[in-house]
């Protein structure tokens, strides 16, 4: 398999996993099971999807949780813990059917109460990520056990497409109003394929076949261990030992495990990030839209690329690769690099050289390559920038406290929720929220009122995504895959889903 730098094909979906088994390594219980040694250089912080902000994690969640609904390899909806939704004719309420005998691990029926609630836990948990998602849902009706209605405030086409990934991950409600603490950081309770058996935070997971799942007959895996706290330097040699079969690697490693005869999962088109700067434009000196302006331009893309990504992927321009739906072709025009011009607009708003100081909070270690280039292309406009890595990054950031961040996101199910955790308010990757543009909100409305099978949806959608964009509070850098490496005895799943692995029809070669 040979990398590509810029943008490399689709080689293989994140949701067609070949995942991997070593024979002799299969597992503990012997070599009758199939079992995942997945090697990860962190686990997530919080396992309910209520609280998670970070999108990545869905990567690791979506295997003990089930989404209402879920997409397709075209991108359309299909059934999953529901099996039907319809809007009424005034598009401002869907009414879901769940599928018959469903149940969470814990045994509890995933019935319309439990539904009701996780919905309103999400619009009302003082922790919760999804608020921002959740804004113009308002009331959800239980007509049986069954069958329940999502009142929205508003006429909004997108909410199937909301509820088909990590906003639509359905935690049980006995957990959850049993120790909302315990789902979150020790024991998650949902309706998926796997069932949590251990939970040692920021140690190892393992998760054991649920075989109440409702579609449990197309899971072959018996048990998938998923191990954190490891260099990313020791991953590809624990691969070629097999103590791991399965890894999430980033750019530095995808040489190292093409090399070492392992199969590189590399596609920008399913499985990507972009990775972006996220600025408070509530707090100094982003309040002055001048230093916003300057930032915008003193941005070399093509620098950060090659040297923090490795040239594996492409620069961004907007939060979306290329040939996303969302992507909009006049913001590549936009703001691209001119140190010059980023220089002459802080002069003329009166600032010299060095008055300007920062603090820069990277979302991680694996970003550093990141930091401090953006620090090096700051600093030749006079800015100043001091790299902060802060061990409590989260509730910095997801509190709105910081005034200056870099982060990335896998993007969303919907389009629009894409859009309001960026640019709305209460959005989670909004650093500025509550600030929102009323171009935004004039942009997201009319996108909102738009069925997804519109001739114009494309057209309303690219104009929202512009609107916001527009606004200052993010600056994309960079999209690139996320990547994985794994041995090649392995089966490709049935599922091909953007933004998730896949499991169904995964079969281990002994």
């Amino acid at each position: 398999m040979k990398l590509k730098l810029h943008k490399p094909a689709a080689l293989l979906t994140a949701a067609a996993l070949l995942l991997t088994g070593c024979a002799g390594n299969a597992g503990a219980a012997g070599d009758d099971e199939s079992v995942i040694k997945w090697g990860v250089t962190a686990l997530n912080g919080n396992w309910d999807p209520i609280v998670t902000g970070a999108t990545g994690a869905t990567i690791t969640m979506t295997p003990i949780y089930e989404s209402l609904i879920t997409r397709g390899e075209d991108g359309k909806l299909t059934p999953a813990l529901a099996e039907s939704w319809t809007y009424n004719k005034a598009g401002d309420a869907v009414t879901f059917k769940l599928r018959e005998g469903a149940t969470f691990q814990d045994g509890s029926p995933v019935d319309s109460e439990a539904v009701k609630f996780f919905i309103e836990r999400a619009k009302t948990q003082e922790n919760s990520a999804l608020k921002g998602s959740y804004n113009n849902i308002d009331t959800v009706e239980v007509v049986d056990a069954t069958t329940f209605v999502v009142n929205l405030k508003e006429k909004d086409y997108q909410l199937p497409y909301l509820l088909s990934n990590r906003a639509g991950l359905v935690t049980s409600k006995v957990a959850a109003e049993a120790d909302p603490a315990k789902l979150n950081t020790s024991l998650p309770v949902g309706a998926g394929p796997f069932k949590v058996t251990e939970l040692i935070p920021e140690d190892k997971i393992v998760l054991e076949k649920f075989d109440g799942y409702w579609d449990a007959e197309n899971i072959h895996i018996d048990r998938i261990e998923i191990s954190g706290g490891n260099d990313a330097s020791t991953l590809v040699p624990a691969l070629q030992s097999g103590v791991f079969n399965f890894a999430s690697i980033g750019a530095g490693q995808a040489q190292q495990a093409e090399d070492a005869g392992l199969d590189v999962i590399n596609d920008l088109n399913t499985n990507w990030v972009v990775t972006f700067l996220s600025l408070n434009l509530n707090k100094e000196p982003f309040n002055d839209p001048a230093v916003v302006e300057a930032v915008r331009y003193a941005i070399d893309r093509e620098e950060l690329l090659q040297k923090g990504a490795l040239g594996i992927g492409e620069t961004a321009n907007q939060p979306f690769p290329s040939g996303h739906i969302t992507f909009n072709e006049e913001l590549e025009s936009e703001f691209n690099y001119d140190p010059e011009k980023a220089r002459t607009i802080l002069e003329e708003a009166g600032y010299k050289a060095g008055d300007l100081k920062l603090k820069l909070y990277p979302f991680s270690a694996s970003q550093q390559a990141y930091a401090e280039i953006v620090q090096q292309q700051l600093g030749a406009v006079g800015i100043e920038v001091e790299i902060v890595v802060d061990p409590n990054w989260s509730a910095g950031y997801f509190g709105k406290e910081q005034a200056f961040s870099l982060y990335g996101y896998v993007g969303r199910d919907s389009h629009v929720q894409a859009l309001t955790e960026h640019y709305d308010e209460g959005g989670v990757l909004n650093l500025s929220s509550p600030f929102t543009s009323d171009a935004f909100q004039k942009a997201l409305s009319k996108i909102r009122e738009t069925p997804t099978d519109s001739a114009d949806y494309e057209e309303n959608l690219q104009a929202a995504s512009a609107a916001g964009y527009r606004n200052g509070s993010t600056i994309a850098l960079v999209a690139t895959p996320n990547l994985w490496a794994k041995d090649s005895s392995v089966s490709d799943s049935t599922e091909k889903i953007e933004g998730r692995l896949g499991w169904k029809g995964v079969t281990i070669t002994k």
